[in-house]
């Protein structure tokens, strides 16, 4: 009965490492903490209203995870949290990227991957910071 119960303790902890996160919609998501905000917080007239939302899931739950654009970290994100930005409009790169401030394996991590997303001020700029199956993290349009 002790090996039943050990094996099914590791079988749904294996499970929930490997499952994907899901996505936390606008109202459930908390705001971020705006100490780990660090950039692009200025309203400015040509500029587009972009708001970044961390998922939810056991995957990578222990550490924050940063968003860069144009080699500047936005902000560190925790599970769940969203924050607003204002950038230009256009096509630019995004990348997920390891805590900046983390230490031990929160601050390591593999070579980001640089996705394009459109960012205009006629539309909703709403992404989401998925850590799917693909075990990288990518910053992806809800």
């Amino acid at each position: 009965m002790k090996k039943i119960l050990m094996l099914s303790v590791l079988l749904s902890s294996l499970t929930a490492c490997v499952s994907p996160t899901s996505p936390v919609d606008s109202l459930s998501a908390k705001p971020i903490d705006p100490a780990r905000v660090l950039a692009y917080q200025e309203p400015h007239k040509d500029y587009a209203k972009v708001q970044i939302i961390r998922d939810k899931g056991f995957l990578a739950s222990g550490c924050y995870v940063g968003v860069m654009y144009r080699q500047t970290v936005l902000a560190r994100f925790d599970v769940g949290e969203k924050a607003e930005f204002y950038l230009p409009e256009g096509d630019w790169q995004f990348a997920i990227v390891s805590d900046p401030q983390g230490k031990g394996l929160c601050g390591v991590s593999g070579n980001p991957v640089f996705e394009t997303q459109q960012i205009r001020k006629d539309k909703d700029n709403l992404f989401r910071i998925s850590f799917g199956l693909y075990r990288r993290p990518r910053l992806l349009p809800m």
